[in-house]
């Protein structure tokens, strides 16, 4: 079984977007990130990955 899960389906499932086509689309414009790095839609979110959200409502970012 593989420990690994798209960051559109995770980023809608864990509710931090109310849609997976909203979260696709904050992903799309690069601007959830990765250990850092910018993540892609189909990239794979792995248990230990450091991700930083932005918030919809207005300026700051969740560390997760």
């Amino acid at each position: 079984m593989s420990n690994s899960i798209r960051a559109d389906k995770w980023l809608w499932a864990t509710r931090f977007f109310k849609t997976r086509a909203l979260a696709a689309e904050i992903l799309g414009d690069g601007k959830v990130k990765r250990n850092g790095h910018m993540l892609k839609r189909s990239s794979s979110i792995q248990v230990g990955d450091e991700l930083q959200i932005p918030f919809i409502e207005g300026p700051g970012v969740r560390e997760i």
